[in-house]
């Protein structure tokens, strides 16, 4: 038998790691050989064992002293000795700012609730911390398992107790309607809203118009404090045959309403004047109700304090027309205007002057996230993010020049068939010409619309660099493989602290492709 010695050299070591295949004698003695490792491991293991049984005990004492130490540190906690009023404005500060509260035992304002009975006691006496709620649907695989007229007057209750404790504060409600059902019109939610009328001062609604119609029918007796309402209904529910909708919508106190609804924008009556935030998408059969370029300019002239308007034109339109009132529109405080749709813009630059514009988007193909980048840039500056799809060179080149403050500007599209610009000749253009965007610092195009070559993105960036406002930032997509590699030469720039992103997102293989 061959003998174990620790470290001992392995009469097979040449032989260990290859595909040697031993032979009978060899197996006997190989066998031999491991005999006495084997012993030797079972023996460290045996050790191990002990070990760890010794240091699982350790363990469990450790954990048990550590638990007695945080029970007396937490006697010392600092937050146990906030005053109640730092308290609630921590509690306020934890609620969502980009929607309403809602009903999760797991979000505040329940989930503060749940810590401890002072802050329990806190949360309930804090009526502010109750004053916005989200009142959901029921999604329909819910509804599979259960009676839906059963739970709404489940709901009902937690609805009710909420807003009580919001006492006399405004009350921000969004709610979801489901499916109009005839048996349960009294335990719906929106039954209860009436009931705190007098107090609800936003409101965000979508779903069925019938559901909704117990608030939309109130008028300003019995909703003095609104000042918001956000109206989203199903696509076949005309406003015309529920006369009573637009009772709401006459409150002189409304100051900003989004309405996506099947109506004629025209016929619909607002207090116009009053409005600071409009956003109107209304689809309707009749070509008369649509929402052309004309239609949309005498909104806006019934607007003069805008300050944010989003438009949805659903017609487009190729002349204004011999009877259009061309009149200068005045918008002196609007900040954001956002187009959608059918549309002909450099037709509408004439007609308004808007000195205080500093976020412009152009377009179904823009991408609002673009902004989120430039937040404290408005300023003294436009944010400009443009779907070039419905563009000539000229035509873009006009809207660019009537708009000297762009300083951020974005270039979309979402069909690279028909996007067309920019191509080599605008780019180029654009960054010899310094008279259009002499302010431009920020500069992204998308890969739909990216229709020029690697040379002229070179050329238009040490164009814009020798410019008196130079270029802080470009971001490139193209929908195709590199053609020449450009940033060797823009080393130095970069280097300068110019930003450049080039992304090249080509035809790749898929071997899955298929399947």
């Amino acid at each position: 038998m061959f003998e174990f010695l620790p470290n001992a050299v392995s009469p097979f070591a040449d032989k260990l790691g290859t595909n040697y295949v031993p032979s009978d004698e060899e197996i006997a003695h190989l066998r031999d050989f491991l005999v006495g490792p084997t012993e030797q491991l079972a023996k460290i293991q045996a050790q191990i064992d002990e070990m760890e049984l010794v240091v699982g005990q350790l363990k469990a004492k450790r954990e048990s002293l550590q638990t007695d130490i945080d029970a007396h540190k937490a006697l010392i906690s600092p937050m146990r000795h906030v005053p109640e009023d730092v308290l609630r404005e921590i509690f306020v500060a934890c609620l969502p700012t980009a929607h309403n509260a809602v009903i999760d035992i797991n979000s505040p304002p329940l989930l503060l609730g749940r810590i401890c009975r002072r802050w329990r006691a806190v949360l309930y006496s804090t009526p502010m911390l109750w004053s916005s709620i989200h009142i959901p649907s029921l999604r329909s695989d819910w509804t599979q398992h259960h009676d839906r007229a059963d739970f709404f007057p489940r709901l009902r209750p937690v609805i009710e107790q909420w807003l009580e404790r919001s006492a006399s504060y405004p009350l921000d409600v969004s709610l979801v309607a489901g499916d109009f059902d005839e048996s349960t019109p009294d335990t719906h939610p929106i039954s209860l809203l009436q009931n705190f009328s007098q107090r609800l001062r936003r409101l965000r609604f979508h779903g069925d118009l019938r559901v909704l119609l117990p608030i939309l029918r109130l008028g300003t007796e019995s909703l003095p404090l609104l000042r918001s309402i956000h109206l989203s209904t199903l696509a076949n529910q005309p406003f015309s045959d529920y006369p009573d909708a637009v009772n709401l919508l006459r409150i002189p106190s409304l100051t900003a309403i989004s309405l996506t609804v099947m109506a004629n924008p025209l016929a619909l009556p607002f207090k116009w004047s009053q409005l600071t935030h409009l956003s109107l998408q209304c689809s309707i059969a009749s070509p008369d109700g649509a929402l052309d370029g004309v239609a949309a300019l005498d909104l806006l002239r019934r607007c003069p304090n805008l300050l944010q308007c989003h438009l949805v034109l659903d017609r487009s339109w190729d002349d204004l027309g011999l009877t259009y009132n061309a009149s200068l529109i005045t918008l002196p405080n609007l900040h954001t205007l956002s187009l959608r749709g059918l549309f002909h813009l450099p037709k509408w630059v004439p007609h308004l002057a808007i000195p205080k514009i500093r976020c412009l988007q152009i377009g179904d193909a823009v991408d609002p996230s673009w902004f989120l980048y430039f937040p404290d840039r408005y300023d003294s500056s436009i944010g400009a993010a443009i779907d070039t799809t419905y563009f000539t060179q000229p035509g873009l080149l006009e809207l660019l020049q009537s708009f000297p403050l762009i300083s951020e500007l974005q270039f979309c599209s979402l069909n690279d068939i028909k996007a067309v610009l920019p191509d080599d000749a605008f780019l180029l253009h654009l960054a010899s010409e310094h008279n259009i965007c002499p302010m431009l610092t920020h500069l992204g195009v998308n890969s739909h619309c990216s229709a020029f070559s690697d040379a002229t993105a070179l050329a238009f960036i040490k164009g814009r660099m020798a410019s008196p406002t130079p270029l802080q930032l470009v971001d490139f997509q193209f929908h195709r493989t590199r053609q020449v590699d450009v940033m060797p030469e823009l080393q130095s720039l970069i280097l300068a602290g110019l930003e450049v992103f080039l992304d090249y997102l080509g035809p790749h293989f898929d071997p899955r492709a298929g399947l």
